[in-house]
């Protein structure tokens, strides 16, 4: 049990608290949170009722419409829930991508990269660079069984693009300079740390240009479906209050 000025927390009120299954040490972490908690809540609300004027038929006014707002949105949630169609095509996704060119234009370069990390003095690094650039399928087999065992990290084989600002966070591209990533298929070779990074770029898209359809297109099928869940809601509260209104369950009085 607790006290907190004049409220009290009993043991029955700490039912829930502790989610099945969580037991010993955390089960008694999470009440003792739990007490802390409702303590300082209770200790604050009644410094505040006795020091701010409470207009209290605004307040209840305010908590009913926020429970009525509760309401209506567990209602819209179980609609969408049961009666959203969730199957978006391919066609659809082009479509929508075709239609609002404006809205996918890059903020940022996005780049297809290959890169290997290695120790500056890891063995046969001229034979290694030989095998990064080769399209040789026997080659690049030996090239990937060497980065397994010799590389810090390695991506051999990505065809997906990816932006700069998230590569940067594995490989030094600040180093190579956005002036340079129109230069595909050679490599460069940059040092950092007493770490040997080969990068090699095979595709590269600037800032201000059309981000191409497979970076986005996750981005489009939450957007269809946004549309989608707006519709629905929107239909649904039309329907309801234009029924309402036929069967004169809704009059406004002058």
């Amino acid at each position: 049990m607790a006290r907190s000025f004049d409220q009290f927390l009993y043991p029955e009120d700490l039912q829930g608290v502790v989610p099945r299954g969580v037991t010993g040490v955390d089960s008694i972490q999470l009440v003792r949170a739990y007490i802390e908690q409702w303590s300082r809540q209770q200790a604050l609300l009644h410094h505040a009722q006795r020091n701010v004027n409470i207009n209290t038929d605004r307040l209840d006014r305010q908590v009913e419409e926020y429970k009525n707002g509760l309401i209506v949105y567990e209602y819209e949630q179980a609609l969408v829930s049961q009666k959203l169609d969730t199957v978006i095509t391919d066609d659809e996704i082009r479509q929508y991508y075709e239609s609002r060119e404006d809205l996918f234009t890059l903020k940022q370069p996005i780049l297809k990269v290959s890169y290997i990390q290695l120790q500056s003095d890891a063995p046969e690094l001229e034979r290694v660079k030989r095998l990064f650039v080769s399209t040789d399928f026997e080659e690049q087999d030996v090239l990937e069984k060497y980065c397994a065992r010799y590389a810090s990290q390695y991506a051999l084989h990505d065809t997906s693009w990816h932006y700069v600002d998230e590569l940067i966070k594995k490989i030094p591209l600040s180093e190579i300079g956005e002036d340079n990533f129109d230069q595909k298929g050679r490599i460069f070779e940059i040092i950092e740390n007493n770490e040997l990074y080969l990068i090699i770029l095979h595709d590269s898209k600037f800032r201000d240009t059309r981000s191409p359809l497979s970076l986005v297109t996750n981005n489009i099928r939450n957007l269809i479906l946004n549309k989608r869940k707006i519709d629905l809601v929107d239909q649904m509260q039309r329907s309801i209050v234009d029924d309402a209104r036929e069967k004169n369950n809704i009059e406004i009085y002058n």
